[in-house]
């Protein structure tokens, strides 16, 4: 049974900072990222603990072909995944973790 997945505000500015990003370099480019991104976001819904813990109950996974990771909490209880984050894999996760700690 697959999660219900739920972006939060954060990450959601966090992708579309990202796909601005893309999309002043090529507007392909852009397309492709959040189809990847959307792939990604999928494939934790349908399989949550695929990927370990990072920090806590907190998990990364890693976007294909791009250099971002998805950060992530699982709710079993309420078979729910929260996205806190979807950041460059150059930037310091503890973004993510101060966001987590709120």
């Amino acid at each position: 049974m697959a999660y219900k997945v739920k972006l939060l505000p954060l990450a959601l500015l966090d992708l579309r900072k990202a796909k601005k990003w893309y999309r002043e370099k090529n507007e392909l480019l852009a397309e492709e990222f959040k189809t990847e991104v959307e792939k990604e976001v999928d494939y934790i819904g349908k399989y949550p603990y695929h990927y370990q813990q990072k920090y806590k109950e907190l998990r990364q996974s890693l976007v294909s072909r791009f250099p971002y990771a998805v950060f992530y909490l699982i709710e079993e209880e309420r078979k729910k995944v929260i996205v806190f984050g979807v950041l460059h894999t150059s930037r310091n996760p503890e973004i993510v973790r101060l966001r987590f700690k709120k």
